[in-house]
């Protein structure tokens, strides 16, 4: 058994991993590289591998620094199956779809400010189009959680819930390597103890081979108390001075998860009257698919469903679609809750709210997730000013707070917990998905545990 490692290999994002044996070759995950400078021409790099060559994909879940370059790969080739939960992939449809509509409207921005520079732009075309996106849907297969699927010529998957986001998996494959049949698992993107909709990450059986993510392998969480009374205690504080909340959140997973806890604030009475936007089409759409699935919330989230009282409706929410009501938010100045994508603020209708309050000494800008190196979002939580959003810069004023438990990625106890509840130490265990010093620092800690845990560099191969 090979395996290569083209994508989350010592960085967060960009998951792309690919193993090959006598009886063939699957893909896990094909991410979108995401914060960085480089990102774009990274994006656009050729795939190190031939893409017609792979007999399988597998999906771990939606997050586009998962799924972001599964059209570049149908593009470049390949037209085998994508195996995913059902909830994956109607998650997925509606974040490659967004995403190729970003991309086109990034070309014919990029087109114009050329032309009216008098420069060439006949070189400028979109990563990869809406159709694109669309195209690459025919190729999913739906993959119910803890079921045994087989892999022609291959072997067997299945699919264990990862409580990441809605229909986030942990993926364990049994592969054919000549003779032997090998076990490996993939631990895709770990969710965290205690949230309020989505149930804990499961426990798997120790694999011969393990592929772990380490987005916070290096820190423990500083949980401060309850995240709902720590959200409560800024959302009132702000709201007392006059100003409003931005919170730049993931439109999948993080945002639902913030509403969830923002409903039982405004039910209980503590909130009531507060207008709370989730100014996102996207974040809007997955709303509506987590609604889906009930069964994937936690026992309290489907407790409270069940009684009748849906977790992600409550008084005073408003779902925005269209830009004149985006806009209208930013022309108000009633104290208000602004749920906006994107989560690391690259992209999307966050930047408009930024530039509309982080200047604002009444205002608060919350994160709630993690924020990659280089993306505008770790400048502004690093305490830089002033800061450039679309080619202006503005000095932050704004109160700038982070609560670092709203996260979807388990912390460093809660991978190590994770592990522990394996049973054993696998073969082979490689550290992905986290920057250098995180990676570094949970492979150090697996060490301690007599793992054999490496970090991959990219575009490194091991032979097994």
């Amino acid at each position: 058994m090979r395996i290569s490692f083209h994508g989350a290999a010592s960085e967060v994002t960009g998951s792309c991993h690919l193993v090959e044996t006598i009886a063939g070759r699957v893909l896990l995950d094909c991410g979108m590289i995401q914060g960085g400078k480089e990102r774009h021409e990274r994006n656009r790099a050729p795939f190190e591998f031939v893409a017609a060559d792979i007999d399988v994909a597998l999906l771990s879940h939606a997050h586009i620094d998962h799924s972001g370059r599964l059209p570049l790969l149908r593009k470049a080739g390949y037209r085998g199956p994508i195996y995913a939960t059902p909830a994956t992939i109607d998650l997925v449809r509606i974040l490659l779809a967004d995403s190729g509509h970003i991309h086109e409207e990034d070309a014919r921005w990029t087109i114009k400010r050329l032309r009216k520079k008098g420069k060439d732009s006949s070189h400028v075309t979109p990563l990869y189009t809406r159709a694109d996106a669309l195209a690459v849907m025919e190729q999913f297969v739906a993959v119910e959680f803890d079921t045994w699927v087989r892999l022609e010529g291959l072997g067997r998957v299945r699919f264990i819930a990862a409580g990441h986001i809605l229909g986030a998996a942990i993926v364990e494959l049994e592969i054919e390597d000549g003779d032997d049949c090998r076990h490996l698992t993939f631990s895709g993107d770990l969710g965290v103890e205690g949230a309020r909709l989505l149930s804990r990450p499961s426990r798997v059986e120790r694999p011969e081979v393990l592929l772990m993510e380490s987005t916070y392998g290096d820190r423990d969480r500083d949980e401060q108390g309850d995240r709902t009374e720590a959200l409560y205690a800024i959302v009132r504080d702000t709201a007392e001075r006059g100003g409003k909340v931005v919170i730049p959140s993931f439109a999948v997973g993080r945002t639902q998860e913030i509403l969830a806890r923002l409903n039982d604030l405004v039910e209980s009475g503590r909130l009531r009257g507060m207008p709370v936007f989730v100014d996102s089409p996207m974040a809007v759409e997955a709303t509506a698919v987590f609604s889906r699935f009930p069964d994937a919330y936690s026992k309290d989230a489907r407790r409270k469903y069940c009684s009748g009282d849906a977790p992600l409706e409550f008084d005073g929410l408003r779902l925005v679609t269209k830009v004149e009501e985006s806009k209208a938010i930013n022309s108000s100045r009633v104290p208000s809750v602004i749920i906006s994508a994107s989560g690391m603020c690259t992209a999307g209708r966050v930047k408009h709210h930024l530039k509309s309050e982080i200047s604002n000494p009444r205002s608060t800008i919350l994160f709630v997730g993690y924020q990659a190196h280089g993306s505008l979002g770790r400048v502004i939580q690093s305490g830089t000013s002033p800061v450039r959003i679309h080619g202006e810069w503005f000095e932050v004023r704004a109160r700038i707070e982070e609560i670092p438990g709203f996260s979807a990625h388990a912390d460093r106890g809660g991978l190590l917990g994770w592990f522990d509840g394996l049973g054993g130490n696998p073969d082979h265990t490689f550290v992905v998905h986290g920057d250098p010093e995180a990676s570094a620092a949970l492979a150090a800690s697996l060490r301690q545990r007599e793992a054999r845990a490496v970090v991959p560099k990219p575009g490194e191969s091991f032979e097994l």
